[in-house]
């Protein structure tokens, strides 16, 4: 009867396999646990404890029926809620709003405050500096550019993160570096990287003058037969200063899977 109760949770269930054999090995500990009834010595004939075994048993697998009973309302109550709310409530619970990242600027380390943004669409999260950027979402983009616009001397400075959803990362990227090389002087070549993103990327420069565009595009799996693309902008002379900052903040991208 247990096994016949467990395998109608498994299948009414739709986490991952390995999460429910922990919940339902945790429930049969606790059950387990409970301490039994206390007897004195000799007190009983064999026919009362075979009894009392059945009782217990009873009892145990009572106490299973509810637990069980209880899971799959627990379960209806989730699958009731608006699409997303359950999972963008769970987002909150695994990342703080805020938090203090180091980060090395021009061979000096410093602290900063730091935001936790979730595209509830895109399902991923990024924690950005929030002293000196801000994030605007366009156009099913979210740009994370300066707080205050840099004077008209100065080539643009942003990074825009979007998704792209029938295009694989290994297709993509190649797309993209034929798209860099018929604009930028110098394209380098396409890279396999595990940092600050575990995907692909290519970089791209404009010239060699202190004001040279740079351009950085970063392609990224989302589990879903697609790709994120991240487009950094800035100057061959902020490459220590603003490139250093968007790839501190790239470490904190996460892809989330619902």
């Amino acid at each position: 009867m247990e096994r016949n109760l467990k395998d109608k949770l498994l299948e009414k269930s739709r986490y991952a396999e390995e999460t429910k054999e922990e919940v339902w090995d945790r429930i049969e500990a606790m059950l387990d646990s409970e301490p039994a009834a206390p007897t004195r010595m000799g007190t009983r004939s064999r026919t009362t404890t075979k009894q009392t075994k059945r009782s217990d048993r009873t009892m145990r697998t009572l106490k299973i029926t509810m637990g069980v009973a209880v899971f799959i309302m627990a379960f209806g109550v989730f699958l009731a809620m608006p699409a997303g709310t359950a999972f963008m409530k769970d987002v909150k619970e695994w990342f703080a709003p805020e938090k203090k990242v180091e980060v090395e600027v021009e061979g000096q380390k410093e602290e900063t405050d730091q935001k936790l943004h979730q595209n509830e669409e895109s399902k991923y999260v990024i924690y950005y500096d929030q002293e000196r950027y801000k994030l605007v979402q366009e156009s099913g983009k979210d740009v994370i550019t300066t707080k205050e616009p840099l004077p008209e001397r100065y080539p643009e400075v942003s990074m825009t993160i979007e998704q792209v959803k029938d295009e694989k990362p290994e297709d993509l990227i190649k797309r993209l570096s034929g798209e860099l090389s018929g604009n930028y002087e110098d394209v380098r070549e396409v890279e396999k990287v595990s940092e600050p993103v575990q995907g692909y990327a290519v970089r791209a420069l404009a010239g060699k003058e202190w004001d040279s565009e740079v351009v950085v595009i970063y392609v990224v799996d989302n589990g879903k037969q697609g790709s994120f693309t991240i487009t950094e902008k800035y100057f061959l002379e902020a490459a220590e200063g603003h490139g250093a900052r968007f790839h501190q903040m790239l470490k904190e991208f996460k892809v989330l899977a619902e």
